[in-house]
C-alpha cells in the first residue's frame, strides 16, 4: 500500500509540472510584452519628431502635418489597446491555469476512490496478512488468529456488492469461508463462480468439496457430477479424487477407492496432511477387502503397502513465496515439480495449488513419481520449478510467470529450497 501512494504522489507531481512549466514560460512572456510596449512608445516619438523636422524644413504643410500626426497617435492608441486586452486575457488565463493545478489532482483522487481498485489493493494486503499469519501458526503450531480471517471476509463482501463480477475476489470469499466452516455461504460463491463460464477443475472439485461438507459429509448426487465434471476436465484433480473415493467406499466398491486416493497421493505427496487421511482410507478398504476374500489390485501411487517411511526418506522441501511485482488471480494454477537437470524435461514430481494457497511450503517426495522408474531418485541432478499457469496447463505458456533453482543434488539438499515467482515467461 505504501508503494502504491509514492507512485500516486510522483505521478501527481509530474501532472503538475506539465501545467506549472508553461505557465512559467508564459510569465517570462509577460515580460517580454512589457518591454514591446516600451519600445512601441519609443518608436512614436521617434516618428512624431520626424514629422515635425519634415514640417520645419518645408517638406511637409501643415495640413499633411496634422493628418499624419492624427493616423500615427490613432496607431499607438490602438496598440495601446490591444497591450491592454491582452494583459487582462493573460491574468484570466493564468488564474485558470492556478486552478487547474489545483482542482485536477483534487477530482482525479476523488474519482479513483471512487471508481478505482483502492479496495482491491487493501484486499490483497489483509489477504497477505492472513496466509502469512496462517504460514508462520502452521510452522510454530499455533492456532490462527481469526480476526484477520474475518477482516478479509468483511472487506471481500463489502467489495463484491460494489463489484459483483470480480471474480477473482470472489473466489478469495469462498475460499474464506471454507476456512470458517461456513460451507453453504461457501457453495453460494462457487456456485456462482463456476455458472459464469469455463471454471477450472480445481474450483469446480472445491464447489463439490464444499457440497459434500455443507451436506453433512454425504456424497450427494450433485456432489457426484460435479466430481465427474472436474475429472473430465483434469483427471489428476486431488480433490476430486478424494471425494471419487469416498463415494466409492460409500457404495463399497472398496478397490475403486482405493484406485481414487492413490491417484489423489501420487499428486499430493505423502508429507500432505490431506493424503495422511487417504493413506489411512486405503489401509481401511485393504482390510474391508481381506475381509471380503477379494485381492488387492496393484494400483499406482504410493498404495501398495510400500513402507511409507522408506519413500518418505527422499523428499525436497520448497518454500514458495510470489513477489508483489506479479500479476495474478487467486483462481490461476500454481504447479511446483521436479525435473531432470539433464535430460527428459517430463516432471518427476508434481504438486499443484493456487495462487491463494502463497506462500506456502511443499514437498516433493519419491511417492509423486509421474512414470514407474522415473522418480526423484531417478536422476543425479534435478532442476526444480514453480510456475503459475493461466491456461491451468502443465506446458509452460508465454504470460506465465515461474521460478527455477539447480542444479540440486538430492544428497547435499540440508535445508529447504527456496523459490521466489517474480519472472514473466516473455
Amino acid at each position: 500500500m505504501t508503494i502504491f501512494w509514492v507512485v500516486l504522489v510522483v505521478m501527481v507531481g509530474v501532472a503538475i509540472g506539465f501545467v506549472v512549466w508553461p505557465l512559467r514560460t508564459h510569465q517570462q512572456g509577460g515580460k517580454i510584452g512589457s518591454d514591446r510596449k516600451g519600445l512601441v512608445l519609443d518608436l512614436f516619438n521617434e516618428q512624431k519628431s520626424a514629422l515635425k523636422r519634415q514640417l520645419d524644413e518645408g517638406e511637409l504643410s501643415s495640413d499633411q502635418y496634422q493628418q499624419l500626426l492624427t493616423e500615427l497617435q490613432l496607431s499607438l492608441l490602438e496598440d495601446s489597446n490591444n497591450s491592454v486586452e491582452q494583459q487582462q486575457s493573460d491574468g484570466h488565463s493564468r488564474w485558470l491555469i492556478y486552478l487547474m493545478v489545483l482542482l485536477l489532482p483534487t477530482l482525479a483522487l476523488l474519482f479513483y476512490w471512487q471508481r478505482g481498485s483502492i479496495e482491491d489493493i487493501k484486499i490483497l494486503d489483509l489477504r497477505e496478512q492472513f496466509f502469512q499469519q496462517r504460514f508462520q501458526a502452521e510452522q510454530q503450531g499455533l492456532e490462527v488468529d481469526p480476526q484477520y480471517l474475518q477482516h478479509l471476509v468483511t472487506s471481500l463482501s463489502e467489495r463484491l456488492e460494489k463489484q459483483p463480477d470480480n471474480e477473482g475476489n470472489r473466489y478469495l470469499l469462498a475460499r474464506a469461508y471454507m476456512y470458517q466452516g461456513a460451507f453453504e455461504q461457501a457453495v453460494v460463491h462457487y456456485s456462482m463462480i463456476v455458472r459464469q463460464g469455463q471454471a477450472p477443475a480445481h474450483i469446480v472439485a472445491e464447489l463439490a468439496q464444499a457440497e459434500f461438507l455443507a451436506g453433512g459429509n454425504k456424497v450427494s448426487p450433485e456432489v457426484e457430477r460435479l466430481v465427474a465434471h472436474a475429472l473430465t476436465q483434469d483427471p489428476g484433480e486431488p480433490t476430486a479424487l478424494g471425494l471419487a473415493g469416498i463415494g466409492a467406499f460409500e457404495k463399497q466398491n472398496y478397490q475403486a477407492a482405493i484406485d481414487y486416493w492413490g491417484r489423489a497421493i501420487r499428486t499430493m505427496g505423502t508429507a500432505d496432511a490431506g493424503a495422511q487421511s487417504l493413506l489411512a482410507g486405503i489401509e481401511r478398504a485393504r482390510q474391508l477387502l481381506g475381509e471380503s476374500g477379494t485381492q488387492v489390485a496393484e494400483v499406482s501411487g504410493n498404495d501398495s503397502g510400500a513402507d511409507t517411511d522408506e519413500v518418505d526418506e527422499t523428499r525436497i522441501e520448497i518454500e514458495l513465496t510470489l513477489s508483489n511485482s506479479v500479476v495474478a488471480d487467486p483462481t490461476d494454477t500454481v504447479f511446483v515439480y521436479a525435473r531432470a537437470w539433464q535430460g527428459p524435461k517430463m516432471p518427476l514430481a508434481i504438486a499443484r495449488m493456487t495462487v491463494a494457497d502463497l506462500p506456502a511450503k511443499v514437498e516433493l517426495t519419491e511417492a509423486m513419481a509421474m512414470t514407474p522408474g522415473m522418480s526423484i531418485r531417478s536422476f543425479p541432478q534435478l532442476q526444480l520449478v514453480a510456475r503459475i499457469s493461466k491456461s491451468g496447463q502443465p506446458i509452460a505458456q508465454r504470460g506465465d510467470w515461474q521460478a527455477s533453482a539447480g542444479p540440486i543434488t538430492l544428497q547435499q539438499l540440508s535445508a529447504p529450497v527456496s523459490l521466489n515467482i517474480e519472472k514473466q515467461i516473455p
